[in-house]
């Protein structure tokens, strides 16, 4: 996944296309998790943003995350594709 993140992140990235810093919604993403509002976001901060995540697509609520959830999830469906 992070290979992906990278090759898509290069030419817009969280610079942006002008590099004039952050397009929006990387602001509002780093606003969402920088929960005590000092302007960074600590390990503990991280954590707690990316568990609310994995809950959100882990739609079988057992603890694990398939591809087909994580899809389902980026898709916006409430159900995985089901397995063959």
């Amino acid at each position: 996944m992070m290979g992906m993140m990278g090759r898509g992140m290069k030419g817009h990235g969280m610079m942006g296309g002008d590099g004039m810093g952050p397009p929006i919604m990387a602001r509002m993403i780093f606003a969402l998790m920088d929960a005590d509002g000092d302007g960074t976001v600590s390990l503990p901060e991280f954590q707690v943003a990316h568990e609310r995540i994995f809950k959100a697509m882990d739609s079988n609520k057992d603890g694990k995350l398939t591809p087909e959830e994580m899809l389902a999830f980026m898709r916006g469906t409430t159900n995985p594709v089901p397995q063959q």
